[in-house]
Parts: structure tokens; C-alpha cells; sequence
């Protein structure tokens, strides 16, 4: 018997044999062409915060300002004292497409005690920075400067910190939209008020150990410089005698804003020193014409915002019949310190 073959069906069988293998790669290749890519978001981020750092308000009758440049430069106008650490803001542009000119625009701010909201408000305006192109990776840092304003409300500020946050709008042209856009942010702006000042006796003001006596028709004085000098006027029966131990009184100021003029003014009318147990049983001194060095005009803090005051005066004996009796007499004055 013989056996016939097909040839058809033998070729047929190659034929789709080799079709299955060449669809089989056709399909890995199509498999390792997959890739994918991702751009950041623009932002603005905060290098260095634009701070007016510490300043004081003497009076808030009038909008006195504090200005920073760009470059860092700090001037003042009014009644506003800068006391140090005001710097310019440096913000980080990223995310932008490269090459590209960012224009800024920001909004005016108000900043208030504590961030709260609570009057009196300073108003920051007048904001100055470059025009900038971004880089090749789509950043630029931008140096930010601006003025801070008071309200000229003639309600003084407390002293606390500040701070308020605005709006800044950054204007970039885009190749795919086929035009501009604009980029929003918020950033915060702080500066911080010390209008207050102390003023500490350090030494009290002391006629030291004396021996006194009062005539009714005149007076003995003794007068104590501000270099610890002392010189004595008896008249008639009024008497004075220095025993020793009188100190000039020693005031001061410290917490100010430095390098800065004040006004010193001591007590203007007289005070009774009175017997501290006998009270108006025993004669009575009176002390006058209090002086200061230094005195104003020309009184200024040093670098650290600290001034040292010496205080002198004249002692009186009273005019009365009353004698002095031993034991320590005492009194209070006072003394004001401003800018």
C-alpha cells in the first residue's frame, strides 16, 4: 500500500509555525519601551524671612516708616528708633520653566502684636526686588526689601512681637499654555517693638553722716556734685557739718535702643527728707536743685543700649524751730528718662 503526503498541509504547518514566533517578539519589544516623567510644582520658600527686627515707637502722632532696600540697607523717618536685626527678605523661586523673567507683585500687610489681629496695626508697603530670570533648573533667589509704616493714631504700640503674612504673585510666561501665568504664595513678614526701657537706681543718692541745725529766719546748705564734690553755705545759727560717707546717686538706663539720644529730667521742685521714726516732730531737710551727668541735651546710649546717670543735689536746713534729732531721714525723687 502506498502512503500519499499533502504537501499543502506541510507547508501550511511551517508557515504558521514561523508566524507564531516572530508575533512572540514582537511583543517584548513593545514591553521594554515604556518610560515616564515628572516636573515639580512652582513655589516660593522663605531663605531668609524679611524681618524689621527690633525697633522702638517713641510717640504715634505721626506715620514714621523703617525702610529696607533690596541690598540691605535700613533708614528710618519720624518717630520710629531701629535698635538692630532688621535684614531683607531672600525668597527661593523652584519650579519654574527655565530661562524664564519672574515678576513679583505683593500685596500691602498688616502686622499685629502676637500675629493676633489686635491693633495697633504696622503697615508693611513699597515692596522693592529685582526682575530675575530662573535658572537652568527653573530657580532664582530674589532679595526683597520694604517699608513698615505706623498708624499715626496717637495709640502707642505695646511691646511684643509682630507679624502678619501676605500674598506675593509671581508673572512667568509659559511655552505649552502659549502665554503668562501666575503663581501664588504667602509669606510672613515679622518685626518686634521695645518702646520701653528700664531705668534702675544703682546707687542711692546720700548726704552721708552730718550734724544739722535749723534756725527759723535762715538756712545752711551743702551741696553735693555729680563728681562727689561737697561745699557747705552755713548762715547765722543754721548749721551743717559733714561727717562723711555722701554718695552721689547712680542711675541706669539699660534695654534702650543704642547709640540713641535721650532726655533726662530730674525732679524740677524740692522734697523733704523727715525723720524716719519721729517723723514732724523733728526738723526736716529739704533737698533741691537736682542735676545730672550727663544731662540733656547731649545724653546718649552706648553701643548696647546703656547709659549710666549721675545724680546730685543741694540739702537745706528747714526753716523752723524744730531741732534735728539723730536718726536717719529719708525721702524719694524722681527722674525720667525718654527719647
Amino acid at each position: 500500500m502506498i502512503r500519499m503526503l499533502n504537501k499543502n498541509t506541510e507547508e501550511q504547518g511551517v508557515i504558521n509555525g514561523w508566524m507564531s514566533s516572530w508575533l512572540c517578539k514582537v511583543t517584548a519589544l513593545l514591553l521594554l519601551s515604556v518610560s515616564a516623567s515628572i516636573s515639580a510644582a512652582p513655589a516660593v520658600t522663605a531663605n531668609v524671612p524679611l524681618n524689621f527686627g527690633l525697633l522702638a515707637v517713641k510717640t504715634n502722632g505721626v506715620v514714621s516708616t523703617l525702610t529696607i532696600s533690596s541690598a540691605g540697607a535700613v533708614s528710618n523717618t519720624g518717630e520710629i528708633i531701629p535698635m538692630g536685626g532688621a535684614v531683607r527678605g531672600q525668597y527661593r523661586l523652584s519650579g519654574f520653566p527655565p530661562g524664564v523673567l519672574l515678576e513679583l507683585q505683593w500685596d500691602n500687610a498688616t502686622l499685629s502684636a502676637g500675629g493676633g489681629g489686635l491693633p495697633e496695626y504696622l503697615q508693611v508697603t513699597n515692596y522693592v526686588n529685582p526682575t530675575l530670570a530662573a535658572d537652568a533648573f527653573g530657580e532664582a533667589v530674589v532679595p526683597v526689601g520694604a517699608t513698615l509704616k505706623t498708624s499715626a493714631s496717637g495709640i502707642m504700640y505695646v511691646d511684643a512681637p509682630y507679624s502678619g503674612t501676605t500674598q506675593v504673585r509671581v508673572r512667568y510666561w509659559s511655552e505649552p499654555d502659549g502665554g503668562y501665568l501666575i503663581h501664588y504664595g504667602v509669606v510672613t513678614l515679622v518685626a518686634q517693638l521695645q518702646s520701653v526701657f528700664s531705668v534702675t537706681e544703682t546707687q542711692p543718692l546720700s548726704f552721708g553722716l552730718i550734724a544739722a541745725f535749723s534756725n527759723p529766719g535762715v538756712v545752711a546748705s551743702m551741696t553735693l556734685g555729680v563728681n562727689g564734690a561737697l561745699s557747705v553755705a552755713n548762715s547765722g545759727g543754721a548749721r551743717i557739718l559733714p561727717l562723711g560717707g555722701a554718695q552721689i546717686g547712680l542711675i541706669r538706663v539699660t534695654g534702650a535702643a543704642p547709640n540713641n539720644v535721650v532726655t533726662i529730667t530730674p525732679q524740677a521742685t524740692d522734697i523733704f527728707l523727715t525723720h524716719v521714726t519721729e517723723g514732724l516732730s523733728a526738723a526736716r531737710f529739704v533737698v533741691k536743685s537736682f542735676v545730672t551727668s550727663p544731662s540733656s541735651p547731649g545724653a546718649r546710649t552706648d553701643a548696647m543700649g546703656e547709659l549710666q546717670i549721675k545724680v546730685g543735689a543741694t540739702l537745706e536746713t528747714e526753716l523752723t524751730n524744730k531741732a534735728y534729732l539723730n536718726g536717719a531721714y529719708s525721702g524719694t525723687y524722681s527722674l525720667t528718662v525718654t527719647y
